[in-house]
């Protein structure tokens, strides 16, 4: 398929992926090849190679997330296309909060809760986008559309996927790192129970981000 050609143009896969709105299968594979693209630009360190495929990229993301709300394949590798073009948020005419991307990410996470791939690229979805240039605003975004929640469902249905559990640790960590941001001002006891145990099951992973959380939430991780 073209789409899947390593030598594919940006302009031809977006192409493509709008010429064939309805096929998941389709839709996937331009996920993937947009992801693939952005990320030999962030291995290169060529930020004009990231924001070169978002330009157009990120629309017929959301889009594939759009039209294919119940394909958990689409939903991965979208996410992790979003992930790769993230560092281009908010550069020239690239945002990830006016295109819906982070409310899409937030909602493919609440539909597709049990499973774990799409909860892990979600996670880093979401972090790649708190990163990026945006900083508190992009937080409050995310926040706003229920993602701190999101990531706290995500660590709560799966309690023993280390891969989960460091995304969303981590992600978490990173919204919390922006003092002008707008965040949640305590965790109820369920998230805190949660935090806990994922610094106490995975210490090498989850540790030093849970502290972090706590820190400015409750207190340190005891372990």
């Amino acid at each position: 398929m073209f789409v899947q050609r390593s030598d594919a143009a940006i302009r031809d896969i977006v192409t493509t992926m709008w010429a064939n709105e309805e096929d998941d299968g389709v839709q996937m594979l331009g996920c993937m090849a947009l992801g693939r693209v952005a990320a030999a630009g962030a291995e290169a360190g060529t930020q004009d190679a990231i924001v070169s495929v978002a330009l157009m990229g990120v629309t017929s993301v959301v889009n594939a997330m759009k039209n294919h709300p119940n394909e958990p394949a689409v939903q991965e590798k979208a996410c992790t296309a979003l992930t790769y073009m993230a560092p281009a948020d908010g550069v020239r005419e690239v945002s990830f909060a006016a295109s819906g991307a982070i409310s899409t990410v937030v909602s493919a996470m609440q539909a597709h809760i049990g499973d774990a791939r799409v909860q892990k690229e979600a996670c880093r979805a979401l972090r790649g986008i708190a990163a990026a240039k945006g900083g508190a605003d992009r937080a409050t975004v995310v926040a706003s559309v229920s993602g701190f929640t999101a990531l706290v469902n995500a660590m709560g249905a799966h309690p023993d996927d280390v891969d989960v559990q460091r995304e969303a640790c981590v992600a978490m960590e990173v919204l919390m790192s922006f003092p002008d941001a707008y965040l949640p001002d305590g965790v109820h006891e369920q998230s805190d129970a949660l935090l806990q145990a994922a610094a106490e099951n995975f210490p090498q992973d989850c540790l030093k981000p849970v502290n972090v959380i706590r820190g400015r939430l409750v207190g340190p991780a005891d372990v």
